[in-house]
């Protein structure tokens, strides 16, 4: 199970947020499954993250910000659509976002997991 979280958390799903986004952007579309994707990806996460330490699961979210930085540089103009913040300090937002999200999921998991595990 540790190693499905992360498999699954090393996605850089701040950088897929905002590329699926600006690409439907461009298309002058709406990005209908965005906030469903991203919910699904925050629970799914957040529940498989029941038996991985806190720090552990800060320390991976934070790697996968700084590849879904490097990731955004290659791959979305900076052209204006990301301001106030530009476009590093929204993947940055979106990540944090996550974490906050995968803790507060994480936090229900482990009491899930802990009462499993005792029976």
């Amino acid at each position: 199970m540790k190693i499905v979280w992360l498999v699954f958390t090393l996605i850089p799903a701040p950088f897929l947020f905002h590329f699926y986004e600006y690409g439907e952007h461009i298309q002058h579309e709406e990005a209908p499954y965005l906030l469903h994707g991203s919910a699904l990806a925050v629970v799914l996460s957040g529940f498989l993250a029941g038996q991985i330490r806190i720090s552990t699961v800060v320390f991976v979210n934070i790697f996968t910000v700084l590849i879904s930085v490097a990731l955004v540089m290659y791959f979305i103009p900076d052209d204006g659509w990301f301001k106030p913040v530009g476009r590093t300090g929204a993947v940055v937002f979106t990540g944090i976002v996550y974490l906050i999200g995968q803790l507060i999921i994480r936090s229900f998991s482990s009491s899930f997991f802990n009462k499993r595990l005792n029976h």
